[in-house]
């Protein structure tokens, strides 16, 4: 095993990796409309009702969001006390629209890894969500910062 996080990081610029197909379902746009305060009970939601796609259209945000699903399910390192933290989002495009009971799958690609400190680097992803005709309905660039916590306090 590599002796720090750096080391251990330096191999993953231009590794990839493909989640296992996903099916958003009503009651999961319903929980993440209510867990972002866009239910009825919070905000007038007309304006979404009034969409022209209709209401099984998915949230950008909601295929966004998945991202932290696709980590915690294929994490970068089993290194114990590893964490991280979101650094933030360099490019987010929404591409085409993903409905409710549509199936897709995420694709993230490695492009960069800058250490920070000897316990802390950014880690660089581009991630694709890909619908279940081929197609691409989003693609985003994420930061992450990785700590080696067991180390930290050293």
């Amino acid at each position: 095993m590599p002796t720090d996080l750096a080391e251990e990081l330096s191999r993953f610029p231009g590794t990839s990796s493909t989640s296992n197909w996903l099916t958003i379902n009503s009651d999961h746009l319903r929980e993440f409309a209510h867990s972002t305060y866009l239910d009825p009970a919070s905000v007038d939601t007309t304006i979404s009702k009034n969409n022209v796609l209709g209401a099984d259209l998915v949230d950008g945000f909601m295929l966004l969001s998945m991202l932290m699903h696709v980590e915690f399910a294929d994490p970068l390192s089993d290194r114990v006390g590893l964490y991280g933290f979101n650094y933030g989002l360099d490019r987010v495009r929404f591409t085409k629209p993903v409905f409710v009971g549509q199936r897709i799958r995420y694709h993230r690609t490695i492009i960069d890894v800058e250490t920070r400190t000897p316990t802390r680097s950014i880690i660089t992803s581009e991630h694709t969500v890909e619908t279940d005709d081929g197609s691409t309905a989003m693609h985003a660039v994420w930061k992450t910062m990785l700590i080696d916590g067991p180390n930290e306090a050293e």
